[in-house]
């Protein structure tokens, strides 16, 4: 019973893992298209990307927790496996090693893409959102005319 209810909270950890990137690249969206909109006004625009650079480290850090949350109770099962039963481990790193093995089915998409850890991939994107905001920002004093029509 107690492994059914651990296995339970880490797929939910895991589905809210997932989430996050996804939510905060849509609040991205929205506050470049504000800034990048060549009406907005100076002050706006700092505001926005001020307001961007906040959501890159709250995404982040969230982001960041949940997958501690996960990463402990997966960790948690596979020792459970470990201990009852060897042969057939579902959680941990013998899993990530099967999953790792295979491939995705696409074709020749399986030459090209890389297939690089989901977790380090996103952590980069969204600090990739940020350092944009703060370019924005720098561009905005620098160099206004860039941002004007």
């Amino acid at each position: 019973m107690i492994y059914a209810l651990v296995e339970g909270r880490r797929l939910q950890w895991d589905n809210l893992l997932w989430q996050v990137p996804v939510l905060g690249f849509t609040a991205q969206a929205f506050l470049f298209s504000i800034a990048l909109s060549p009406d907005t006004t100076s002050l706006a625009r700092v505001i926005v990307m001020t307001l961007s650079v906040v959501i890159t480290f709250l995404s982040m850090t969230l982001m960041a927790r949940h997958r501690q949350a996960e990463l402990t109770d997966s960790h948690w099962l596979e020792r459970y496996e470990a201990e009852w039963d060897e042969a057939d481990k579902q959680h941990g790193r013998a899993w990530r090693e099967r999953r790792n093995e295979g491939k995705t089915d696409s074709g020749v998409l399986d030459k090209i893409i890389p297939l690089l850890p989901g977790y380090l991939t996103w952590q980069i994107g969204l600090a990739l959102f940020g350092a944009t905001a703060l370019a924005v920002v720098v561009i905005t004093f620098a160099a206004p005319s860039l941002l004007a029509r």
